[in-house]
């Protein structure tokens, strides 16, 4: 597409940012992104583990985005850096993607103690290729859901001597996909369930030594799942040298809060379904920062859905052109077939490595895959948020 003159900052180089950011750059505007870490790809490099997305593929993915002549900082932290207003004023259009990146707290005494971290952390540090140290520690991961079965399975990667995820609900309860739950206990973490952490317990040197939880016993249905109280059973102390927390994400928008840029009760950034901000002309936000923690494959439709409505807003309606030949639609039904699922590597190879730990499919299970395809492009069509229902 042909230089539009118009400008766009992208406030975060992760899933929904750099998409964003490809499709707006394609569509002739001038975009430049800025990230605060140290490289691109937000969760998927910093929450993602290594054995789940190799870091060769995420670059490769970045490169291609990146080649269509982005404007890319890294290491530039908006409020610190940069002011939002500064940005406001050298910009035509703002799209913030800053992800949620900080995390939740249990909010018990010793929570401060030396060797208690964040799940986000924790992986995070993998990200940037420092990965901490967990040989021969005993580890315990708090949480049930995805976030938890990931650390737990990098920190049995990472040398650790046990890992044992605390989880004040029953197994049946956690939020974590059956197949994430069953590939951590292969791999040798331990679930212990039925137990709430009241406290984290510390050593002459204010380090972790354990962590006091009590017994839970579940209670009636509230949202979907039984709640857990107290059970009339003493409390118990699980011997610890690190202690991870995995209860759930956060999003740190204080420099954005003083810019006038309003949050939900929800601690999300303010924004309808175009991706509009509430009262602020020309700045638009997605993503997790603006949904709450949710897929990567959402975060990409929020990226979407906002490069074409910030296009719209700049006065232009682009249509991307698409050259490649698509063979016609069949409307005859079609046979059900089963799905051909991944396998996965024996866990005793895969737990001493951060290699891929599916195998891949052969090429006749890649065809009969694609033979199930329903079309969706030719009788049915994307979804985009308050914008343009046409593909383009």
């Amino acid at each position: 597409m042909p230089p539009t003159g118009r400008s766009v900052a992208v406030i975060g180089g992760g899933p929904t940012g750099l998409t964003a950011a490809y499709f707006l750059q394609l569509m002739g505007h001038s975009v430049t992104v800025y990230e605060r870490r140290k490289k691109f790809g937000g969760m998927l490099r910093y929450g993602i583990p290594r054995y789940r997305l190799p870091a060769k593929f995420l670059d490769e993915d970045i490169d291609v985005i990146l080649s269509t002549g982005i404007t890319a900082y890294t290491g530039v932290e908006i409020g610190k850096d940069i002011s939002f207003a500064e940005i406001q004023e050298r910009f035509d259009g703002v799209y913030i993607a800053i992800g949620a990146h900080s995390y939740k707290t249990l909010g018990i005494p010793g929570e401060d103690a030396k060797n208690v971290m964040s799940a986000v952390e924790l992986l995070g540090a993998m990200g940037d290729e420092e990965p901490m140290d967990m040989a021969g520690k005993n580890v315990v991961v708090v949480g049930g859901g995805n976030v938890a079965m990931d650390a737990s399975r990098t920190a049995k990667r990472l040398g650790a001597k046990s890992v044992k995820v605390v989880y004040r609900r029953r197994q049946a309860d956690m939020t974590a996909l059956a197949n994430e739950i069953s590939g951590a206990v292969a791999e040798g973490v331990e679930l212990v369930t039925l137990k709430a952490p009241v406290e984290i317990l510390v050593n002459a040197q204010g380090a972790v030594r354990a962590v006091k939880v009590k017994p839970q016993i579940p209670g009636e249905y509230r949202g979907g799942r039984p709640a857990p109280h107290n059970a009339d059973l003493p409390e118990e102390e699980i011997p610890a040298d690190v202690v991870v927390v995995a209860i759930g994400q956060a999003i740190e928008f204080g420099h954005f809060a003083e810019a006038g840029i309003s949050a939900t009760r929800a601690g999300t950034l303010q924004a309808d379904t175009s991706g509009a901000v509430a009262g602020a002309n020309g700045i638009y936000a997605g993503g997790d920062c603006a949904s709450g923690p949710a897929t990567v494959i959402k975060a990409i439709e929020a990226g979407k859905t906002a490069a074409a409505n910030i296009d719209e807003y700049l006065g232009f309606h682009t249509e991307i052109p698409f050259d490649i030949q698509i063979p016609s639609a069949q409307s005859k039904l079609r046979v059900a077939c089963g799905r051909c699922n991944m396998t996965d590597r024996p866990a005793a190879e895969r737990v001493n490595d951060f290699d891929l730990i599916e195998y891949c499919m052969t090429d006749e299970q890649a065809h009969q895959e694609c033979s199930r395809c329903l079309r969706c492009d030719h009788f049915g069509y994307g979804s985009f948020r308050g914008g343009r229902k046409a593909a383009w």
